[in-house]
């Protein structure tokens, strides 16, 4: 697109063309409409100079965006860097001199820009684009989903699959928030925000099904900061948009995910390294296991208490993408054809899903750190704390009793489940109550008063 000459530099500028060049201006901009926005202005970001102004579309109009934004973006024209990620005011934008187009980084909104160069040659899309949004046709399974998001969620549908495209907003951080936070590129939501009221909301009323106490200590969230952070947002990002091209959606939902302290700090510095799997309610093959959105109390049976007598799990945003059944006991490691990409348990009814090992981290972003107390490690708990207890201090001689006392197949059964504990796959409390189940609650506590009598 040839460069235009202007004059002075007004505050805002009316665009108009010659009937022949008329503006396309795209509300709904379906996906081949974006890939078409991204080859006609490609080439402007190569043969322009530092922006002297930057604009975006807005009601029919170019408005100016503040010169202390522009300065900011004057050394990515320089380095020729064609995405970079600015503050303005509460919020954070991505701007994509490539495609001429700024996303709002907590909503994923997005609208043209146009800049005039020092050189005052003017740069404007072919296409114009004012402020998309993925409008919501949803049914019964995004409505969590859309709780969490506020009313600024909203999720669209293709050939009946899931998309859920993450739009949030950009809570203002207090001044201390780092010192509160016992991670790095986090920050502690407020108690009376309504952000926080909607995922303490989505995970208590489930939790206390299981147990009366189990307190929130605090609700974290993850900002993808740094060079590491933004890539990181980016890679997803990116791999939505790849997944939703060539699914018809990228069928991105929230899940949550029970871990360890350990476990959950290497996740937010270094991402995943190694598969979770899992033995409590079946096996559905070798991968990173997420409940979802409705099931929070199976990912907080598998967190780990911390040294301060907390847990953790982790809210994360999960492509999908077409989902396969797995069945029970399956080894499984990757998608069974190239037309799946994750698994999980129940199609109509999903618990459990499954991200394969390949696809770890590109297809999960955590967004959320939701910090708990648990029954299991007060005073006065019985059953599973115990048992664990017991185990800790006499694992040999408890396991002795019970290859003495069970039959073959559920002695050997309670030794498989004890080699995947040891491998680490396995909370404490979460072996106890499957080894409960297993052996019944007589025979096992019959096991451990015997062996506490003759310490």
């Amino acid at each position: 697109m040839a460069a235009q000459r202007m004059g002075e530099p007004v505050e805002s500028v009316q665009v108009s063309f010659p009937a022949s060049r008329k503006p396309s201006i795209c509300r709904d901009c379906d996906r081949s409409h974006r890939h078409g926005i991204s080859v006609d202005n490609r080439d402007n970001f190569q043969r322009t100079g530092p922006p002297a102004r930057v604009m975006y579309y807005f009601q029919g109009s170019w408005v100016d965006i503040p010169i202390r934004v522009v300065e900011s973006l004057r050394s990515s024209f320089v380095q020729r860097r064609p995405v970079v990620v600015v503050p303005i005011h509460s919020s954070r934008y991505v701007f994509d001199f490539l495609r001429m187009v700024q996303t709002e980084f907590e909503t994923g909104n997005q609208r043209s820009i146009a800049w005039i160069d020092d050189a005052k040659c003017c740069f404007f899309p072919r296409r114009f684009v004012e402020e998309i949004e993925e409008r919501s046709l949803k049914r019964k399974r995004e409505d969590l989903n859309e709780k969490l998001e506020d009313d600024e969620a909203e999720v669209s549908s293709s050939n009946d699959k899931q998309e859920a495209e993450s739009k949030r907003r950009c809570l203002v951080p207090s001044t201390n928030d780092q010192e509160k936070s016992p991670w790095a590129n986090v920050r502690l939501l407020e108690e009376g925000s309504k952000l926080y009221f909607r995922i303490k909301n989505s995970f208590l009323p489930a939790l206390k099904s299981m147990s009366s106490f189990a307190p929130i200590t605090g609700i974290h969230r993850c900002e993808w900061r740094g060079d590491l952070g933004l890539a990181r947002f980016e890679v997803f990002q990116k791999k939505a948009e790849i997944v939703k091209a060539m699914r018809g959606a990228s069928n991105t939902v929230y899940a949550w995910l029970g871990t360890s302290k350990k476990g959950l700090d290497s996740i937010l510095a270094r991402g995943f390294s190694s598969p979770i799997n899992i033995n409590e309610s079946g096996n559905y093959g070798v991968g990173v296991y997420f409940s979802s959105m409705e099931f929070p109390h199976l990912s907080a049976t598998r967190s780990e208490l911390d040294d301060n007598g907390e847990k953790h799990v982790i809210l994360c945003r999960v492509i999908l993408g077409s989902v396969e059944k797995v069945e029970f006991g399956s080894k499984q490691s990757h998608p069974s054809a190239v037309n799946f990409d994750t698994g999980v348990d129940d199609p109509g009814n999903p618990k459990w899903y499954v991200v394969w090992p390949f696809n770890m981290n590109t297809h999960v972003l955590p967004e959320f750190i939701l910090s708990f107390k648990s029954s299991d490690g007060s005073k006065g708990s019985t059953g599973p704390s115990r048992g664990a207890a017991c185990q800790k201090r006499s694992i040999v001689e408890l396991f002795s009793k019970i290859r003495n006392v069970l039959p073959p197949v559920k002695a050997q059964e309670v030794q498989n489940l004890y080699s995947v504990f040891r491998a680490g796959h396995l909370a404490k409390d979460l072996f106890a109550k499957k080894l409960r189940s297993i052996t019944g609650d007589d025979v096992l506590l019959s096991m451990i008063r015997e062996i506490r009598s003759s310490e």
